[in-house]
């Protein structure tokens, strides 16, 4: 995912303010600790400008 955040200039803040969850629960995910929900995962795909398989592909 740091390759799409890069891709979109954003930052694992960015993203967590507009997913409206904690900069932690992104920083879980990109470390492949946690995983996005099924409505995050769509919503992520939506502001990362990618499918949803593309966003589970590099996480």
């Amino acid at each position: 995912m740091p390759e799409l955040l890069e891709a979109n200039h954003l930052s694992a803040r960015d993203l967590a303010i507009m997913l409206d969850v904690t900069e932690a629960h992104i920083s879980r995910i990109i470390s492949g600790k946690g995983f996005f929900s099924y409505p995050l995962a769509f919503k992520a795909s939506q502001i990362l400008h990618c499918t949803m398989e593309e966003l589970h592909e590099v996480y």
